[in-house]
């Protein structure tokens, strides 16, 4: 992430070289950030809440780039919007995926008896199972008493705002950010087989797909597939979950906007 940063900063001031390896390492760290996303998502007590730190982090995040544009005139115009406004439609998205699995409608379980009913003569007995006992939400995501119909609805509604946004906003990785983000949400949400194979498989046809429809629309080559290295990474790579003081965890959210002032202030030293 770092890396990726500098690469902005330092454009013009190290070799093209120098500029094109912080851009690749920038994009083989984003996975990363993708992953942690889909997990907080889970894991997070408060959905909500985790919601708003992201959107603190992004307008911080772009509110230091403006600052850094108006205070030094050698400074990069700020033409997209920075990477965690992506992040934060991600989010949106997942929201509605789990409207729409996790809260299915009421469902008529059917039971066989051992001795038909002594009246009906039936060997069947159904129970219906509420879709308040079936749904499985995140354990911080709370829902509106609504009806199922209207959050469904609700869900489709949020598809296609997020869906406008992509298409319009000036993001930065945004549709390689977030279909990563949805590939590394179903391997939490469903234990499949083979999981390293299917989702590498299915993120390098995406990869490939995206990089020939860039390269059709805008006659430039992009990079962004570098990220399958940061994916594979993030599937191979054991997981070391440790528990730390909530402080921690929270001061890193200002590590983004930290960073882009430091390798603002660094470049202007060195300028």
């Amino acid at each position: 992430m770092i890396c990726g940063i500098a690469a902005v900063f330092f454009d013009g001031i190290l070799p093209s070289c120098a500029i094109f390896v912080l851009e690749i390492i920038g994009y083989i760290s984003m996975p990363f950030f993708a992953q942690a996303l889909a997990e907080g998502f889970f894991l997070a007590s408060n959905t909500y809440k985790y919601f708003l730190r992201i959107a603190f982090t992004a307008y911080l995040s772009q509110a230091v780039l403006l600052l850094v544009y108006l205070l030094w005139n050698k400074s990069p115009q700020p033409a997209r919007l920075n990477i965690v406004f992506t992040w934060l439609i991600a989010f949106l998205i997942l929201y509605g995926v789990e409207l729409l699995v996790s809260l299915p409608r009421d469902r008529v379980a059917s039971l066989n008896l051992l001795e038909p009913n002594q009246t009906s003569h039936s060997t069947r007995y159904g129970i219906v199972i509420s879709s308040t006992e079936a749904n499985n939400l995140p354990k911080g995501m709370k829902v509106p008493a609504w009806p199922r119909t209207t959050l469904h609805a609700l869900a489709i509604v949020l598809f296609a705002v997020c869906m406008t946004l992509l298409t319009f906003l000036p993001l930065t990785m945004s549709l390689m950010s977030v279909m990563c983000t949805l590939i590394f949400y179903f391997l939490h949400r469903w234990k499949i087989d083979n999981r390293v194979l299917v989702a590498t498989v299915f993120y390098s046809a995406f990869a490939a797909c995206y990089t020939y429809m860039y390269f059709r629309m805008t006659g430039t080559v992009t990079w962004q597939a570098f990220s399958l290295i940061g994916f594979l990474l993030c599937l191979l790579l054991p997981s070391r979950k440790r528990k730390r003081p909530k402080i921690f965890y929270r001061s890193l959210y200002l590590l983004y906007p930290v960073t882009i002032g430091l390798c603002a202030i660094t470049a202007y030293l060195v300028s």
